[in-house]
């Protein structure tokens, strides 16, 4: 091959490197953890804590918030489904609806991000849009949240989850107050 043939030839990006894949490996196992373990906690009555404290956030919150956008974007598509396969909750219509809260979640925290800076409250206006997206979807296939109103079932959900956005923001808080992120997107080494 010639030397002008060799140069026009690009090396094509791998999406799936070791690197990428340890991180989706962690990250995954903590968006399976973080549910189980609220679901340990006991609760009187039939109540459950995941609606109320939104540990499926937890692990795109900060891959989204330390530059991950790959690993955020496939917790958000895959999380939700992995919990079903492994614990049967959410439901699947639940993880549907959880899968579109997920994905708006994690693109509209990068885009604030982009616009404001890293802050610590993104998490909660990220948290609303969500919401707010998936409260669209279920307001077409009302059946996905068992036939509820989509404004009814968006303003249930919030203020159910009051305490879970005020998880997340917390965490946004601690993940900046102790691993920025840094230039490249990781966390700022010590």
């Amino acid at each position: 091959m010639s030397e002008s043939a060799a140069a026009g030839i690009r090396r094509v990006p791998r999406f799936l490197t070791a690197s990428l894949a340890r991180e989706l490996g962690i990250l995954l196992c903590l968006s399976v953890m973080f549910p189980v373990l609220i679901h340990v906690l006991p609760v009187p009555g039939d109540e459950q804590w995941g609606p109320r404290l939104l540990p499926m956030f937890y692990a795109p919150l900060l891959a989204a918030l330390w530059g991950r956008k790959r690993s955020a974007v496939t917790l958000a598509l895959v999380a939700p489904w992995l919990n079903w396969g492994l614990t049967a909750h959410p439901s699947p219509s639940g993880a549907l609806v959880m899968m579109i809260e997920l994905l708006v979640f994690v693109g509209v925290f990068r885009m604030l991000m982009a616009a404001v800076g890293v802050r610590w409250f993104l998490a909660a206006p990220a948290f609303l849009a969500g919401l707010t997206a998936a409260a669209l979807v279920v307001a077409g296939v009302p059946v996905l949240v068992g036939g509820q109103a989509a404004a009814t079932w968006a303003v249930r959900s919030v203020v159910i989850g009051l305490p879970g956005i005020a998880i997340l923001v917390l965490i946004n808080w601690a993940a900046l107050r102790c691993y920025p992120p840094g230039p490249h997107g990781g966390p700022v080494a010590a």
